[in-house]
């Protein structure tokens, strides 16, 4: 299934809207780069991001329901790497370059995260299997999180 991850930026606590292939509003992420929620059109909160402080690495704790993932983003190389913590996923690609693909650990895609160069779409998720879908969503607002929000930018004058 392929979901389009856009930036929103609407006043309030509003993050990113998620859109499905045919460009409707499917799920809303919302709160702050440090604790984040994703939500879908009834509002029903149905995954919790958490940014935990760690001062080395880029940490988050992924939950929905009983179920917790941990996403690791280790920055203090010249190529960043990414670890899983409570599945057997791993990230091949750029992740800086918001350019990455999830894989299972018998080397199945799970996901592709590319950008889209269509002005109004802003990032393309496609997910193989659905009942990856939340999860897969959530790594990427987190690999998106870092990339756009809160992060100064030198403009010219």
């Amino acid at each position: 299934m392929k979901f389009y991850i856009k930036r929103d930026k609407t006043a309030g606590d509003h993050l990113f809207v998620v859109l499905n292939e045919q460009g409707r509003d499917k799920y809303f992420v919302t709160g702050t780069k440090n604790s984040s929620v994703i939500s879908d059109n009834r509002g029903n909160s149905l995954v919790k991001i958490h940014r935990l402080p760690l001062p080395a690495l880029k940490a988050f704790s992924i939950s929905s329901g009983n179920y917790n993932i941990k996403f690791f983003i280790n920055t203090s190389s010249k190529t960043p790497s990414c670890y899983f913590f409570g599945n057997s996923w791993l990230i091949r690609g750029d992740i800086d370059l918001n350019s990455f693909d999830i894989i299972d650990s018998d080397n199945s895609l799970v996901a592709s995260h590319r950008k889209n160069f269509t002005a109004e779409k802003g990032y393309e998720l496609c997910v193989n299997n659905d009942s990856n879908t939340l999860f897969c969503i959530a790594v990427a607002v987190c690999a998106d999180i870092e990339a756009k929000v809160d992060n100064p930018s030198l403009q010219t004058v």
